[in-house]
């Protein structure tokens, strides 16, 4: 509610500002040797507090930056730079904790997110393209906005189980298993990085590939999460599965396109905020469970078994929505809509919104 009731400039402002601020007291608790568990617990909380609230925003702001038909290619960008830093950060991260120590590395990691709300502050776009005077009913109307369209609240539910699989199966037992077989422990550091690259490669495919039925690759590019488990399960080599960690990234981020473009095309800019909320809310409320119950299995059942059955179930959850007509009739706007499109994407948004083009903002 927050992303499509305020400034949507401000909460990214003040979402990189807090994480400034609570990276800050880390290097601080650190420099003092004040630091305990407790409270960089703490402070990690606020901080993903604030990233709960930022990523609705930014997700919502995008339409309002870019034309409705760069928007596979904006958001591919966006997360093109994060990728890289997935592959960089440990190696840099870990020689500036050795050259300069935590407590300045920490510092210059608060003082990034600063320079990022000093840049965002500087984005020129208008305010939230509608506010009411109700919370309750800016809740209510997201709500029906997400639970309307079978497409986004399906997915969001297949998300549900895929997701608390593939955390709990790949960052919970992937190292274990790895560590315990004859690959040993450091090469799960070679695993991490050849997922990290397979989202870079993920997000240079998503700049130039664009497919018309958006949603339909949206899924089947869920699909290779499964290969990391299954190379696990029958003890393959490193190669193959390095291999398997990198499909798994190229599937992945070319899904999290998208997806975002999807409900960035399909749905008005004043719900945006509110129907990502839902979608992350939902796919994020049963990964605490999906530790435990994975984890719990594992020591009953056997790691092994646990990963095979996570990867039919994670492998089902995805075919399952491919039955789904609505999924199928998701179609990705054309890169330069001339008027005939505009009007169909016109016709297609008042069937949907059950209101009339000059009604729904458009960026």
């Amino acid at each position: 509610m927050v992303a499509d009731r305020f400034s949507r400039r401000r909460v990214i402002v003040i979402g990189n500002v807090v994480p400034a601020v609570t990276q800050g007291c880390v290097a601080l608790l650190v420099a003092t040797g004040t630091a305990t568990t407790g409270r960089i617990a703490l402070f990690a909380a606020l901080a993903g507090c604030a990233s709960a609230l930022t990523q609705p925003a930014m997700n919502s702001l995008l339409p309002q930056l870019v034309g409705p038909g760069e928007l596979q290619q904006a958001n591919a960008l966006m997360r093109l730079p994060g990728n890289v830093i997935r592959i960089l950060a440990p190696a840099v991260g870990g020689a500036l904790v050795a050259f300069i120590g935590p407590e300045l590395t920490l510092g210059w990691d608060a003082a990034s997110f600063a320079v990022a709300a000093i840049l965002c502050s500087r984005l020129d776009v208008s305010g939230p393209a509608k506010t009411t005077a109700s919370v309750f009913r800016d809740f209510k109307d997201g709500w029906k906005e997400f639970s309307r369209l079978s497409w986004v609240w399906t997915y969001t539910l297949s998300g549900t189980v895929v997701v608390a699989l593939w955390l709990g199966g790949y960052q919970l037992l992937g190292p274990v298993m790895a560590g315990n077989s004859h690959l040993g422990a450091p090469s799960w550091g070679v695993v991490q990085g050849a997922f990290a690259a397979g989202l870079l490669l993920g997000g240079i495919v998503s700049l130039t590939w664009k497919p018309s039925r958006i949603m339909v690759v949206c899924v089947c590019a869920n699909l290779p999460l499964a290969l990391p488990f299954l190379a696990l399960a029958r003890g393959a080599p490193l190669a193959v599965l390095a291999g398997a960690a990198a499909m798994a990234g190229i599937g992945l981020d070319i899904a999290i396109v998208c997806w975002n473009t999807a409900v960035q095309e399909q749905l008005p800019s004043e719900v945006l905020g509110r129907v990502s909320s839902f979608s992350s809310a939902g796919e994020l409320m049963s990964v605490p469970l999906g530790y435990l119950v994975v984890g719990a299995a594992a020591t009953s059942l056997g790691t092994e078994s646990v990963l095979l059955w996570s990867a039919v179930l994670m492998t089902l959850a995805s075919l399952v929505l491919l039955l789904a007509p609505s999924v199928w009739a998701v179609r990705r706007l054309p890169a330069d809509p001339g008027p005939a499109a505009v009007a169909a994407g016109d016709q297609d948004r008042r069937s949907r919104t059950g209101r009339a083009p000059d009604q729904v903002a458009r960026p």
